[in-house]
């Protein structure tokens, strides 16, 4: 059985380029949401600063995530260039045992 991949990113906006990318992250949104191995992908802007985003993601294994990173559509997001910085974290969700 192959473990899911979460993982919460927090970007930063290049400055003064926040409405171009929300725009791009929302194209990415739309068609990363049609990958078979994807199974969360949503994308909040902080209220407070309209330069920070926080993406949350799961992808049912690793095989899946490195398929979305493969399309052309994610790396023309990243060919973009309007973010100063993103900090990812992968994480696993916490049960009582």
């Amino acid at each position: 059985m192959s473990e899911k991949i979460e993982i919460t990113a927090f970007i930063q906006a290049v400055p003064g380029k926040a409405e171009h990318l929300k725009q791009a992250i929302i194209e990415l949104i739309e068609k990363t949401l049609e990958e078979p191995g994807c199974e969360i992908f949503k994308v909040f802007q902080a209220h407070d600063d309209q330069e920070q985003f926080v993406l949350w993601e799961i992808f049912t294994n690793q095989a899946a995530l490195q398929e979305h990173m493969a399309k052309d559509y994610t790396k023309k997001y990243f060919s973009l260039d309007l973010t100063a910085s993103t900090k990812g974290t992968r994480h696993v969700q916490l049960s009582k045992a």
